[in-house]
């Protein structure tokens, strides 16, 4: 298995790798505490899930043009630029004193995230195509096995220092480490992306609203040309987003309020968890290479349904370990899954473009989802807008909603996905 790794641990994926590993040493420490911040900056449970929603929308605002710059344009200035962008943005949230702040940061840094697709098409057609399922497991494990300690320091740091100025002084950091990140990209990544014979699009400030509509015609258009078996598969992923994002919030909040973890517990669960999820990444990887995905990724989803149902009778800290613990072992073969059915689903020429369109998400179900197309982005900002209202509501609904969404999803992935007759590269 080293053997493997080190062959498709190199070039674009390793520089990609490389990065990843940055954000999750230093963003990671202060993102699982978001929530928490929230609350103490004078927000309450619906701001939690206002806030986040904020970002989902901004996302999807351009999240189409970097498809299209991805496919037409080439993929690593669109990320190497936007990174730069990305940086700037960190110093919103170390001189803001409200939640409002808090969401105005979000919501600019969300909008310059448009670079994804790019990122995610660079990844997939960097990584050799019977080894998607060890690739994609690959680049999330190894950066997780550096950021392991991530969540422990932020909480520590919280603990000691208070929730306002530890957040402030690691956001300050991430801004440096964006800066870094954004050289890496523009020095060392390679173009991918070959000659479609149409030539390079037109960038410049005055094109910018020409380029916009044509992206969005671009990707309706792309859209409709999508075999069902994609537009299927894309749907059940956003839809095991949206009810992951209904609960994600309040996770921590649950288990610091009511059954009263500090944020110190939470951060060694943290690691715990992600200690876990490094150990299995590389078997589960190949695991997907070699067995059907859509049965290992069905299986998984309904796996995650048993300790997200249990939550709800937690009653200590130990019990919040071990089932954190429970949920990390099928969710560490969920996203390689996920992100291999998609890759062999689409052409090279479109996965810029797919990705934005159609590209799915990844979750962690204790934790929380990303999207890698507007589908999914749409479905994250309708669970988390409505999550603070279903947990202020009734704070156990949330789960029993996980729980059961979570076992339908997984029978339906494996009922509707159709298996491909072979990998696309």
């Amino acid at each position: 298995m080293l053997s493997e790794i080190r062959e498709i641990m190199r070039g674009n994926v390793l520089v990609l790798t490389v990065c990843s590993t940055l954000w999750r040493m230093s963003v990671d420490i202060v993102w699982g505490y978001l929530a928490l911040y929230i609350i103490a900056l004078g927000g309450e449970y619906e701001t939690i899930g206002q806030v986040m929603a904020v970002g989902n929308v901004a996302s999807m605002l351009l999240y189409p043009l970097g498809g299209y710059l991805a496919d037409y344009q080439g993929r690593i200035k669109v990320m190497a630029y936007m990174t730069y962008v990305y940086a700037f943005t960190f110093l919103i949230y170390v001189f803001t004193d409200s939640w409002q702040g808090v969401a105005v940061g979000i919501f600019l840094q969300s909008l310059v995230t448009f670079y994804f697709p790019a990122m995610q098409a660079l990844m997939a057609d960097s990584i050799p195509a019977d080894k998607r399922g060890l690739g994609f497991a690959a680049t999330m494990a190894i950066p997780g096995a550096f950021g392991i300690a991530s969540p422990l320091i932020g909480g520590w740091l919280i603990d000691v220092y208070g929730i306002k100025r530890a957040v402030k002084s690691l956001y300050a950091v991430g801004f440096f480490v964006a800066l870094l990140v954004a050289t890496l990209r523009l020095k060392f990544l390679k173009e991918t992306r070959e000659d479609n014979g149409e030539g390079e699009i037109e960038i410049s400030i005055g094109n910018v609203p020409r380029l916009i509509i044509d992206a969005y015609r671009d990707t309706i258009r792309v859209v409709r040309e999508a075999p069902r078996r994609i537009i299927t598969f894309s749907i059940l992923v956003s839809t095991v987003a949206f009810f992951v994002s209904m609960a994600s919030p309040f996770w921590i909040i649950r288990a610091t309020e009511i059954i009263k973890v500090d944020t110190t517990q939470w951060g060694t669960f943290a690691l715990v968890n992600g200690a876990v999820n490094v150990l299995l990444s590389f078997p589960a990887g190949r695991l997907v290479d070699k067995w059907n995905k859509k049965w290992i990724a069905g299986v998984s989803l309904i796996l995650c349904a048993v300790p997200s149902f249990l939550f709800l009778y937690a009653t200590k800290p130990i019990h919040v370990l071990v089932l954190l613990m429970v949920a990390t072992i099928p969710n560490t073969f969920i996203n390689p899954a996920f992100q291999s059915l998609f890759t062999e689903m689409i052409p090279p020429e479109k996965r810029g473009r797919m990705f934005a369109a159609l590209g799915g998400a990844g979750i962690w179900v204790t934790g929380g989802a990303w999207a890698t197309g507007m589908i999914a982005m749409v479905s994250i900002t309708a669970g988390t807008l409505l999550s603070g209202y279903v947990y202020r509501y009734n704070n156990s609904l949330p789960w029993i909603i996980l729980s059961i969404s979570m076992a339908a999803l997984g029978v339906l992935m494996i009922v509707l996905i159709k298996d491909s007759e072979e990998s696309e590269g």
